[in-house]
């Protein structure tokens, strides 16, 4: 039987595309964890190494803006595969530049893991063609809870591998369980053809550039500026932030890991409850961006308390990081559900595309704003209260989109 007639088939895409969420973001945070010990190894500063991950979210950005010429170009499963193999193979170089203390291998073989989202869009946009329009928020918010919580994984899988086995056998350990998943994800993905499909469609440019251009656009890359600035400031500057306040790899790890369980959970129910109103709601997008509301106002308000807390205690420190990801990720659970109730399965992966490339601008600026201009100075306060300040500003946006008219979205 074809694997894609089977009724359980779009679960089965969503939960392997979740695993593959866990693993390819916690190497993010592994390298993280590692900074002073790379610094150390390679005999520069750490900023030096910082500028490593800051390049690699540079190339990230750019690789989400070029994922739909790419799709263009090669299919889904190529261009899958093309990101899976910019993901793993630096894992298992990585190590060998460091050793060489080779700062060009260190950039060039990060920047490559930037690379791997050319197939993020890609991955949205095939469950949201393939799950049915009751299940769009859940579907998408298990994918995205498994992201996030990815980062936390791979910091919790480093706090407890580096101190018995190395540094250099964490990288190949979370390369080898990358290798794992991504076998079963590339058997298993299949495109779902439509009548006007996106390939089709896109040997027009002006229509990308048509979507580029709307007010409805722009307003979704808004809403979403905050889900990317808040979480890579926690993904990739809370480690630092607790060596700061005095934590062992060990309490990292846990953190991380406390974070990862509440960003899954949350996530999960942020699209179930917006799937609930949604259903029972006349303006589905109204009711979307209501749910997802609630996430950023939460956020906004734990980004302000979070260092006149901090320094209480490693449980206050877990309180407060553990609200501020709950509201972070109860709002990308509901996200992406909000582009497909507003334009066509064709340009899924157009919009898609768009959003989380130009929401990903800020990908490379949050952490070296929190991390490195305000962090490594000790002005923690600030780089904290940047994050509300973002989160305010994305739930405006996202207010404003069900009172934006167009005739460029589905009727």
């Amino acid at each position: 039987m074809n694997l894609t007639k089977k009724s359980n088939y779009p679960w089965i895409l969503v939960t392997i595309y979740s695993l593959l969420g866990f693993c390819l973001p916690s190497t993010v945070t592994q390298f993280t964890m590692l900074i002073g010990t790379i610094a150390k190894k390679m005999q520069v500063s750490e900023q030096t190494v910082l500028l490593a991950d800051t390049f690699r979210a540079v190339c990230l950005v750019t690789a989400l803006f070029i994922s739909s010429f790419l799709y263009k170009k090669f299919g889904l499963r190529k261009t899958i595969l093309i990101g899976l193999c910019c993901q793993i193979i630096p894992q298992f170089i990585l190590p060998i530049g460091i050793e060489h203390k080779n700062l060009f291998v260190l950039y060039i073989f990060k920047g490559m893991q930037g690379v791997n989202a050319i197939a993020f869009p890609l991955y949205i946009s095939t469950i949201t063609s393939w799950v049915d329009e009751k299940s769009k928020g859940f579907a998408t918010s298990v994918f995205n809870g498994g992201f996030t919580a990815g980062a936390g994984l791979g910091a919790w899988v480093s706090g407890k591998v580096i101190p018995i086995f190395g540094w250099k056998i964490s990288f190949y350990f979370l390369g080898i369980i990358c290798i794992i998943i991504a076998i079963p994800v590339l058997l298993i993905t299949r495109e779902k053809e439509t009548e006007n499909s996106f390939k089709k469609q896109s040997r027009n440019s002006s229509h990308y550039n048509k979507i580029f251009k709307q007010k409805l656009t722009w307003m979704l890359v808004f809403s979403l500026l905050a889900n990317t600035w808040i979480t890579q400031a926690i993904t990739v500057d809370m480690p630092i932030y607790s060596s700061y306040l005095g934590y062992s790899y060990n309490q990292i790890g846990t953190l991380m890991l406390i974070i990862s369980i509440i960003s899954i959970i949350f996530s999960i129910i942020g699209g179930i409850i917006s799937d609930l109103y949604a259903t029972k709601s006349i303006n589905k997008v109204s009711s979307r961006v209501k749910v997802l509301s609630y996430g950023y106002a939460v956020a906004a308000v734990t980004c302000i308390i979070l260092p006149f807390i901090a320094n209480k205690g490693f449980l206050f420190t877990i309180l407060i990081v553990s609200i501020i990801m709950l509201g972070v990720s109860w709002a990308q659970g509901v996200y992406w559900a909000i582009p497909s109730e507003l334009y066509k399965v064709e340009d899924n992966v157009i919009i898609t595309s768009i959003c989380s490339g130009a929401s990903n601008l800020v990908n490379p600026i949050a952490p070296m704003v929190v991390g490195v201009i305000l962090g490594t100075r000790g002005l923690w306060k600030m780089a904290w209260i940047t994050c509300a300040i973002i989160a305010i500003l994305s739930m405006i946006s996202a207010l404003v989109i069900p009172k934006i008219k167009t005739n460029d979205v589905k009727n």
